[in-house]
């Protein structure tokens, strides 16, 4: 049988932190040619990204590029009006900048090269359908602006459908579809090395902003100094700066540490399962975090934790329910630090049996597992 050449279309500069793309890019890679086609990243350390194919297109959304967007966009919100099913006209601003620079740099690509394409997400999706008779679709965010682009499509468009639960796939599609993958955004999970767990630490991991719970973290270790929280991932500039200006006597002190360095999965856990208790954090109050999307979600981070052995901490939402249906954590619905100190001292309480139970919901949904079945599929289709 002839070595496949597969594309990867990914929409967004953050390539580096999607595991669930590069876990099925590194399992394709075995046998099949793969290439992922992503916007440049800025401002994302992505060095140690250079043993895969990844063909990187510019990408810019600055103010320059929305003004001289906004004409277009002015006139597709209008034609709108007379037109709800104009899918395009949902878009907001950013999301229409980005629809065109995609649009534009799909041009580039010799798609006849190629015999199989996976599109990522709903606008990729939408795109490839002018170069593609037929994509198998891998869905990892889910947004309302996007969802109509979903119509624009034939049924027979999609060779596969790849997604995190069958609740989130009855969320786009109406009725069942052939070739259904249902795929995690965990890692493959293989034992760690015991390192023993240093007492009162906490780790952070993935992008801290306020949606994310980074100030509700910040300020439980201010209300209690006895504990240590490492943020492990992407901090944004302005919050930086207040985390330097505001919480300057926990950050001198060491209470609270901030590290950006980008590190594979494998390494990524052996650091991780040094830390005694993991926080997964959305805050409900961001009206753009109040979306379906965030709410069933199985988060990556907190797979990261279950892989690492690290019990969570975790907002009482319907995509982290694992956590508590293997018993490897405690949900909470508040973020009161009196109620983040109950869960921790919970799991403290009982601490082996909470982090037996991490490794046992990570074996189930370790990645390789769960990804053998589509990987075989595109092989042989």
């Amino acid at each position: 049988m002839p070595i496949k050449n597969i594309l990867i279309l990914f929409p967004s500069p953050h390539i580096a932190y999607s595991p669930t793309t590069l876990g099925i890019y590194d399992a394709l890679s075995k046998t099949c040619n793969v290439t992922i086609y992503a916007p440049q990243p800025k401002g994302f350390e992505v060095s140690s990204m250079a043993n895969r194919n990844i063909v990187y297109f510019n990408f810019n959304t600055n103010r320059f590029k929305k003004v001289l967007a906004l004409p277009a966009f002015f006139f597709n919100k209008i034609k709108r009006l007379f037109n709800k099913s104009f899918a395009i006209g949902k878009l907001s601003i950013y999301e229409f900048v980005c629809f065109n620079n995609f649009k534009n740099s799909l041009q580039q690509i010799a798609f006849k090269n190629y015999d199989e394409v996976i599109a990522v997400d709903l606008m990729m999706l939408y795109l490839s359908s002018f170069y593609c008779k037929k994509v198998s679709f891998l869905s990892l965010e889910l947004t309302d602006n996007e969802k109509n682009f979903l119509k624009l499509l034939p049924n027979n468009f999609f060779k596969a459908i790849v997604i995190q639960t069958k609740i989130r796939y009855d969320y786009l599609f109406a009725v069942d579809k052939e070739n259904l993958f249902l795929l995690q955004n965990s890692p493959i999970y293989k034992p760690l090395l015991a390192k023993k767990t240093i007492e009162n630490t906490i780790i952070f991991n993935g992008t801290a902003t306020a949606w994310f719970g980074l100030y509700h973290s910040l300020n439980f270790v201010k209300k209690y100094p006895q504990f240590t929280i490492v943020f492990k991932g992407a901090v944004p500039l302005n919050d930086l700066k207040l985390i330097i200006t505001n919480y300057k006597s926990l950050v001198d002190n060491g209470n609270i540490i901030i590290n950006k360095e980008y590190m594979e999965s494998n390494d990524m856990l052996s650091f991780m399962s040094q830390y005694e208790v993991g926080f997964c954090f959305y805050d409900l109050s961001y009206p753009h975090i109040n979306t379906f999307n965030y709410k069933t979600a199985p988060s990556g981070k907190m797979f990261a934790y279950l892989a690492a052995g690290v019990p969570i901490v975790s907002i009482n939402i319907d995509g982290l329910k694992i956590i508590e249906d293997f018993e490897a954590g405690i949900l909470i619905n508040d973020f009161e630090p009196s109620t983040i100190l109950a869960a921790i001292n919970k799991i403290k309480s009982n601490y082996n049996f909470y982090k037996n139970n991490c490794a046992k919901a990570a074996a189930f949904y370790s990645f390789d597992k769960n990804v053998a079945p589509f990987v075989h599929f595109l092989e042989n289709g």
